[in-house]
């Protein structure tokens, strides 16, 4: 969601949304020198509320029930107060809308309104453009709000995005959707396990045991994955991590069980391996740093097999850059040959 607060100092309205690599910022109105601190407060609050409810109707798939122009009219034309006006989480898109009329119908002349009902058609022209699949601008901020359907376009661009780095190219967070972009490197993370646990002769369980020891660093996702999660399919291997983590945010699992579960009873523990006020993010974090993982485990096999005993065993810049490239290679053709 674009969050937007009140810059006092510079009398303005700042939006900020997430990219998937960071947030970028912009000034969405100029508030009027008259105007009550409290009330321009106000204002970012809703607009924070409004674009929750427009990415919400984003991320269930609904948001060809738009419809800007209404929006954009309710905040010209406000309705009369109902009910109380802080519980704006409570209300939908066009309640929303009205709340935020009737606080910016407080400010002095028309420019401030203009600018907010101007911000708010930008807003909803990004979520209706991520909704037709364009991840650009605005619309970037789509890549933070997990779907439950992998569109093909989104799962071929992504499949292209891994084919040309195979280590997870910055792109595969950033343009694709999260649930297609998880789907597609999740894919290429189990053949790049395969293939290293071959190349080792260990399990894949091992390769990230000693992805683990080798990179000094926990992964918890890869872990799962591969190892909890082998034999089941991608795509519902990501569905099920995503709903999970929605849920747990929402308070439905137990993360932490003081007891154990009893099953005759019908309890049952779920806990998520993602973080669940960021669970797409999280998500794809895991799975690249899985990625760099297999990477870590195999080059540090052809080092050692491949380096004369009386050389130091570390390979150069020059030398893992060129490995890197082999080993690029030797993924492409194993998720080919669909491993």
């Amino acid at each position: 969601m674009t969050t937007y607060a009140h810059d006092p100092v510079a009398s303005t309205i700042v939006a900020c949304w997430p990219t998937g690599d960071g947030a970028v910022a912009c000034r969405a109105a100029r508030v009027p020198k008259s105007l009550d601190h409290s009330l321009a407060r106000r204002t970012a609050k809703a607009l924070s509320a409004l674009s929750t409810h427009l990415w919400a109707t984003y991320a269930d798939q609904a948001a060809h029930e738009l419809d800007p122009a209404a929006l954009a009219a309710a905040v010209r034309h406000p309705n009369q107060p109902v009910g109380d006006l802080l519980r704006v989480m409570e209300d939908g898109c066009a309640e929303t809308a009205h709340l935020l009329g009737r606080i910016v119908a407080r400010a002095p002349g028309r420019a401030f309104r203009d600018a907010v009902v101007a911000d708010v058609l930008a807003e909803t022209d990004a979520v209706l453009a991520a909704d037709d699949g364009v991840l650009t601008g605005r619309s970037a901020q789509a890549v933070v709000h997990p779907r439950y359907d992998a569109p093909a376009e989104q799962l071929v661009l992504a499949h292209a995005l891994l084919h040309d780095d195979p280590l997870g190219p910055p792109a595969i967070v950033t343009s694709v959707e999260p649930n297609p972009a998880a789907v597609a490197t999740l894919r290429w993370l189990r053949a790049s396990a395969a293939l290293v646990a071959e190349r080792v002769g260990h399990t894949v369980p091992d390769v990230v045991a000693l992805a683990e020891a080798i990179g000094h660093e926990d992964l918890p996702v890869a872990r799962h994955v591969l190892c909890t999660l082998a034999g089941v399919g991608e795509e519902e291997v990501v569905l099920d991590l995503l709903q999970e983590a929605v849920l747990a945010r929402q308070g439905w699992f137990v993360v932490c069980p003081e007891h154990a579960p009893d099953p005759e009873r019908g309890h049952r523990a779920v806990s998520t391996v993602l973080d669940p006020l960021d669970p797409a993010s999280s998500l794809l974090d895991g799975l690249v740093r899985g990625l760099h993982g297999c990477f870590r485990v195999w080059l540090d096999d052809v080092v050692a097999r491949e380096t004369p005993g009386t050389e130091p065993r570390v390979a150069g810049a020059a030398r893992t850059a060129a490995l890197r490239l082999r080993y690029a290679d030797e993924v492409r053709r194993s998720v080919r040959a669909g491993r």
